[in-house]
């Protein structure tokens, strides 16, 4: 199982994105193989990036997101009282290395659903020592285990 930040799968659908390329390519072999499991922030957080791209119309991107988070291989986790609980702790010490909200009910829900692996663009993320990560926007991908420092 992993998860898959909002930024990549921006780049993944935004086709004039300099990133989509790599997105792209890294995307193919994992869509079908792997249990993806996202908040519901991602989605919301992707639309949102989508809406303002003035080539593609709001109604596509409406009908690109239902198409995405019903996959049977996308496990969605809700934003609950359990989950924004964890990411409230989560800030507490995260808030000061540049790791906000939306980042946290992310994490939280990584934790929740004992998601091991982060793929993500944010080098704040990166820096995150307890997750193994990776960034596809390189090729090959950046791929850091847990407890190896990013180096930028």
């Amino acid at each position: 199982m992993i998860t898959i930040d909002s930024q990549i799968w921006i780049y993944y659908f935004d086709p004039n994105a300099p990133e989509n390329l790599n997105v792209q390519k890294w995307m193919k072999s994992i869509l079908q193989n792997e249990i993806i499991v996202l908040s519901t922030i991602i989605p919301l957080e992707v639309s949102h990036n989508l809406y303002a791209i003035p080539k593609i119309s709001r109604d596509d991107v409406e009908e690109l997101i239902l198409k995405w988070i019903t996959q049977e291989n996308i496990r969605m986790v809700e934003v609950d009282q359990h989950n924004m609980l964890i990411a409230l702790e989560l800030m507490k010490t995260n808030r000061n290395r540049g790791i906000g909200g939306r980042d946290c009910l992310i994490l939280a829900s990584m934790l929740t659903q004992d998601v091991q692996m982060l793929v993500t663009n944010d080098k704040n993320l990166l820096r995150i020592q307890s997750l193994q990560r990776m960034n596809p926007v390189f090729d090959p991908p950046l791929i850091l285990n847990k407890g190896e420092k990013f180096k930028q």
